[in-house]
């Protein structure tokens, strides 16, 4: 299995950031990229997708003959929405603080 080092990295880092669920669970982005490989060892050849806590991991092959698996992460829409919503209200509060 060959995981998108890069992808992981930034996902963690972003879904960390996020999903406040994520800051309770894991003391740092690292243990949460930690935790996201293995989820990546567990469901490597099981399942296309998988997704839970913010984030989605994506399996391909790098062939149709090959056991060789690759996989790379991206950050849940739902996670992104939520987050953008968040911000949104604390903008808002401000603003009419500001007025």
């Amino acid at each position: 299995m060959r995981i998108d080092d890069y992808a992981f990295e930034q996902t963690a880092q972003v879904v960390y950031t996020m999903n406040n669920s994520a800051r309770e669970k894991y003391d740092s982005w690292e243990d949460l990229r930690s935790f996201m490989i293995s989820m990546a060892h567990q469901y490597v050849g099981k399942h296309t997708h998988f997704a839970t806590g913010g984030f989605v991991l994506t399996f391909s092959r790098s062939s149709v003959d090959s056991d060789d698996w690759y996989v790379t992460a991206s950050v849940q829409p739902y996670t992104a929405l939520r987050y953008i919503e968040r911000v949104n209200k604390q903008l808002n509060s401000i603003r009419e603080l500001a007025v």
